[in-house]
């Protein structure tokens, strides 16, 4: 079973995807981590983003994968 993910985890991810970004672009939050976000609930269990466009850099950031051990989709 994975470990849920509350607000904190998805504030370093941020932080940990901005860092790694090598370009400009718009990362997209999705359903359960959208209703976390915006307070409609207290924790998930995955993170669901969409890069548009997909800065270079942002798939060999190694602090995500660390952050989340799976928890990305």
């Amino acid at each position: 079973m994975r470990p849920n993910v509350d607000a904190q985890k998805i504030e370093r991810l941020m932080q940990a995807l901005g860092r790694e970004a090598q370009g400009s672009g718009c990362i997209y939050f999705t359903g359960g981590a959208s209703a976390l976000l915006i307070e409609w609930r207290s924790s998930t269990i995955d993170v669901d983003i969409r890069l548009d466009p997909e800065p270079l850099g942002i798939f060999q950031a190694r602090t995500p994968a660390m952050l989340f051990s799976g928890n990305i989709d």
